[in-house]
């Protein structure tokens, strides 16, 4: 691997020194929001793009409309990681035994709540009991007024690719990916809204779609409308059962940086307003409160979803007839660009129906969860042998008993479902709160390989909740408020044959991060992940697939400065190495970011330079990139290079926000970028993007 030497120049943003800053409430949601959003994808291995839209909206939904800290509807905050779980049950038991909160600076005294966490809660929470005067205006007036949000994004790739080219192009439509949104909120109880994207590649009012955007989606919310009614859901929404071993639809958290953080927690049904294009539901979703421990949940579905279908035909009395249909997978990609794309859209309707009766107090939570799933055309897998043990057919019934016990600083939490072919698959673990400085993660998880859902998101090597036993152990030490330390081991294995790996396998992974803070001004971290699992490896001149371990590692030093009044330089170098048996591939990346926003301007820019030098892909890095509001990117960097970008923000029209990003990659030594239709002759690649957000009471 040659290091590119231009790396040097960058290297000297190591050796920045800092003034002070003066932070706006928008300023320090969004450095949470990137944080937050680069911790979570970071340990995903695969894909550019990420739609984690929800919590930005969220966050600022909260900034705008501050949630009600004494409430139970703060339960939400550690759903979205801005409060562990430990720390949501300190508060809970400060409550009990002392009364709400006069101040969010009491959080000081309460064990789990770092300094960092207050800074966020300072800005999207309150300790004002809730308003009663949002539950007593009429429904009808809610629907009318309250804040109102339009999106317009439009974004391009500048060089064509080969998809585009030619007389008759394998995509339909053209290159420009679109994106409108409305919504209408009155405070945290309702919302309403409708969103519609298009992808590139995808027909617009032409071909296949002669209604113009290729995906829409719309809801209809009412949260804790009446203290009987915690939630309503029309149209298109989440809903999480247990730990997620038999539904979770929409953000799930998995292995990553907030290492104690492995329990899936919040309200059973949240609005949709994602372009996701297959994760959610739609229908209707209650849940109501009988009682003051008590609550219900029921919903119902139905919805299209992508699917390769065949047809089966017979050759009778001269004549091709169909003697029926099925599908061999259910797709997940979204694109529907080229005939096999659009073949397989909307191939099949899954119609689903679910209830979960729950029970918690402030020591037990105790539920019962059910689901049952229809498909329209039975899926009917390739005769693979990896695939003996997955669901086929058209009907699945689950079940599962979801609890959890609390015990001072000691926390159990777990789920076991079961299928209706009689498989088992338990998830279990403990969190605990060991003193004011240690915090510990402990979960096992056994599932059957031949354990069935449909709509699964359990933690895990894989999210599919089947043919997989592991076992994590994290732990979080923060020894003063200057330092952190955060480390995870995780451990698993497969007893049965995956996609492309012909062999039961195991693996394990670690993590370490230790994190440096001065007053908010300078955060430098040092990270080392390491992951080992298994691959098909087929050596040259053989024809026979071997399985063998594979070893990918990445060290980064990272530095954050707030320099001065609205100046941010952020500077990163990460390394990276892959290993199996007869190779060894390296790779490095530097980048160097400045951000300015300076207080009394509408205008704020943020620009990035990164060089990057990789032996192969396999030695790829992954990283994070500031985009358009909830637009998120982390574009993965291999061969040899560089990119910049610069994103331009203007907020100088009362009520009206409209930015633009420019980014450019150049791979040296190369005659084309990408693959397959995606390919583009040369060696740049050049994306612009724009975005007007406005919004307006009424």
């Amino acid at each position: 691997m040659k290091i590119l030497p231009q790396a040097r120049i960058l290297c000297i943003g190591m050796t920045l020194f800092l003034g002070m800053a003066l932070e706006t409430n928008a300023q320090i949601t969004q450095d949470y929001l990137q944080q937050f959003i680069e911790f979570i994808t970071e340990n995903q291995d695969g894909g550019e793009e990420f739609d984690y839209s929800e919590i930005g909206e969220q966050l600022d939904d909260w900034s705008r409309s501050p949630i009600d800290i004494n409430s139970p509807e703060a339960a939400i905050l550690v759903q979205w990681k801005i409060i562990s779980d430990n720390a949501y049950r300190n508060l809970q038991d400060h409550i009990y035994q002392t009364g709400p909160l006069l101040d969010l600076l009491e959080l000081q005294s309460i064990s789990g709540f770092d300094p960092e966490m207050i800074r966020i809660l300072k800005v999207i929470a309150s300790v004002k009991g809730r308003e009663t005067q949002t539950q007593s205006i009429p429904f009808g007036q809610m629907l009318i007024h309250g804040q109102n949000e339009i999106y317009l994004r439009a974004g391009r790739t500048i060089q064509e690719a080969d998809g585009y080219i030619g007389e008759d192009p394998a995509y339909e439509g053209s290159p420009d990916k679109l994106y409108m949104r409305y919504r209408h909120r009155n405070g945290n109880t309702l919302s309403y809204g409708i969103t519609a994207e298009k992808d590139a590649g995808e027909a617009f009012f032409s071909g296949s779609n002669p209604q113009g955007f290729d995906f829409y989606s719309y809801h209809f919310a009412l949260q804790q409308y009446k203290p009987w009614m915690p939630a309503l859901m029309v149209g298109d929404f989440n809903a999480n059962f247990g730990q997620g071993l038999i539904m979770h639809s929409g953000f799930g958290a998995g292995k990553s940086s907030f290492v104690t953080d492995v329990k899936r927690s919040g309200n059973p049904l949240r609005p949709y307003t994602s372009v996701e294009e297959n994760n959610f539901l739609r229908g209707v979703g209650i849940t109501l409160k009988p009682a003051d421990n008590f609550t219900i949940t029921v919903l119902g579905s139905h919805h299209n979803r992508d699917g390769n279908l065949t047809i089966d035909t017979v050759f009778e009395d001269g004549q091709i007839e169909n003697i029926g249909e099925d599908i061999t997978s259910l797709q997940t990609s979204n694109l529907h660009r080229t005939e096999a794309e659009i073949a397989d859209e909307d191939a099949i309707d899954l119609t689903q129906g679910g209830i979960s009766v729950s029970y918690t107090n402030r020591r037990a939570h105790l539920a019962i969860n059910g689901l049952h799933s229809r498909l329209s055309v039975p899926l009917n897998r390739n005769p693979e042998l990896y695939n003996q043990y997955y669901f086929n057919g058209d009907n699945l019934t689950n079940a599962s008993l979801d609890y959890g016990l609390w015990f001072g600083g000691l926390h159990f939490f777990g789920e076991t479902a079961m299928s209706d072919n009689g498989a088992i698959a338990t998830l279990n673990g403990l969190l605990a709160g060991l003193d004011r400085h240690i915090t510990a993660a402990v979960l096992f998880r056994s599932y059957a390989r031949d354990y069935q859902a449909l709509t699964p998101n359990a933690f895990g090597e894989t999210s599919q909740a089947n043919n997989e036993t592991g076992l994590y152990t994290g732990l979080e030490i923060t020894p003063s408020g200057r330092w952190k330390i955060q480390l995870y081991q995780d451990i698993w294995s497969h007893p049965w044959l995956r996609y492309n790996i012909d062999s039961p396998t195991e693996g394990t992974e670690y993590f370490g991060r230790v994190t440096y803070t001065v007053k908010r001004r300078l955060e430098i971290y040092g990270q080392y992940r390491s992951k080992r699992n298994a691959v098909n490896s087929r050596p040259t001149g053989d024809a026979i697939a071997q399985v063998v371990d594979q070893t990918r590692s990445q060290v980064r030093l990272h530095m954050n400065n707030i320099l001065t009044k609205g100046i941010q330089l952020r500077t990163r170098m990460e390394w990276s190495s892959y290993a199996i048996p007869g190779e060894k591939q390296q790779g490095f990346m530097i980048y160097q970011d400045a951000v300015y926003s300076p207080l009394a301007s509408p205008w704020t820019f943020s620009a990035r330079v990164t060089l990057f030098d990789t032996d192969d892909y396999d030695s790829r890095i992954y990283t994070y990139e500031n985009d358009l509001i909830y637009y998120y990117a982390i574009p993965a960097f291999s061969d040899q290079g560089s990119r910049f970008y610069i994103n331009v923000r203007y907020k100088g029209i009362r009520n009206l926000t409209a930015e633009i990003k420019f980014a450019q990659t150049r791979q040296l030594d190369v005659t084309s970028i990408g693959s397959g239709n995606d390919e583009i002759q040369g060696n740049i690649r050049s994306e612009i993007r724009a975005q007007v957000i406005y919004r307006f009471d009424n």
